[in-house]
């Protein structure tokens, strides 16, 4: 049976962190929860929310008092660079912080959410596992701040002092996706018939209530200063476009664009979004992040240590669709 702990989540507003918060006070554990600025995510949840930053000590100090545990889901997640600094601020200043103020709590453990794209994804010939090796500064931004972050996790002197666990998540996708995240306007952006071309490629992708069900497995059962992999399946995007056909008998589209053609009329695609006022179609790091992504990734580490597991793409996105659907009365529903 496992022991109740009082636990403390960043980023709680965010998709993984409501979820994660959900399920947490449905087993039973006490959960004080830091958002940003929106909450509307965690509203109806037994929680203490805390609105705050994790740029902030003073805020850190209220969400870690009286906890053992802190789980530290914030990031900013960009596939724009980091043209103000904030992504990289936000994702190392903001894990050091964290580190350093539940050292000073007397807290029992840090579990740190990352992200694959922390590491390299070539070469393709071997598997994806907790081996692979780091991105850097000639990496993009996003990408380094994730390594960075975990370099502080495991490897910095204050880290030394309180357990420390990593968890590397690939594309995170279903229900509860309020804002919504990047595979959720992707998920609309299909249902709405915005995405007419598919890009070369594909991606890992797991569930979000399989993600949270590992996360809370780990309290107990993840090894001081160990890396997980939380992935599922991967999926081109062929295969994920008929996922959405199988799951709503919406008709997407089956004609593939080659990277190098996306890669040339990328200019045009920037200048039109700025014409329209509106996000593009797709960046670089988008369309880097589908020709790259891996096609086999091992998450035996976790299944042994923690029973982590995924469940069919098909069933997440029918249910990111229903749960959509259910909470935005404006949206017409397939017939």
């Amino acid at each position: 049976m496992q022991r109740i702990y009082k636990i403390a989540v960043t980023g709680a507003g965010g998709h993984v962190g409501n979820v994660l918060c959900r399920m947490l006070a449905a087993k039973g554990f006490p959960v004080k929860a830091l958002y940003h600025h929106y909450n509307k995510s965690l509203q109806g949840i037994n929680a203490a929310l805390i609105q705050g930053d994790v740029l902030n000590k003073d805020d850190l100090r209220r969400l870690l008092q009286d906890c053992n545990i802190v789980i530290h889901c914030a990031a900013v997640i960009s596939i724009h660079g980091d043209p103000t600094g904030i992504v990289f601020e936000t994702n190392t200043k903001g894990p050091a912080l964290v580190l350093e103020t539940a050292v000073e709590k007397g807290l029992k453990k840090i579990i740190h959410i990352s992200s694959t794209h922390a590491v390299n994804e070539l070469p393709h010939n071997i598997p994806f596992n907790e081996t692979r090796l780091y991105k850097t500064s000639k990496d993009y931004a996003y990408d380094h701040s994730k390594a960075e972050a975990e370099h502080i996790m495991l490897g910095s002197e204050l880290s030394r002092q309180i357990e420390t666990v990593v968890l590397r998540l690939s594309s995170v996708i279903g229900p509860y996706d309020f804002k919504p995240s990047e595979p959720g306007k992707a998920l609309l952006d299909f249902y709405h018939r915005k995405i007419s071309i598919l890009p070369q490629g594909g991606y890992n992708f797991i569930d979000v209530r399989d993600v949270c069900n590992s996360i809370i497995n780990s309290i107990e059962k993840a090894r001081d200063k160990e890396v997980y992999l939380l992935a599922g399946k991967y999926y081109t995007m062929n295969a994920f476009a008929n996922c959405i056909t199988t799951a709503t008998g919406i008709k997407t589209p089956t004609t593939t664009v080659p990277y190098k053609m996306l890669k040339a009329v990328l200019p045009f695609v920037q200048w039109y979004s700025r014409l329209m006022k509106a996000a593009p179609l797709y960046t670089i790091e988008s369309i880097d992040a589908l020709k790259n992504g891996h096609p086999n990734m091992d998450t035996s580490k976790a299944a042994t240590e923690f029973d982590h597991q995924c469940r069919p793409l098909a069933d997440s996105i029918r249910d990111f669709y229903d749960w959509h659907f259910s909470n935005n009365k404006n949206d017409l529903k397939w017939i």
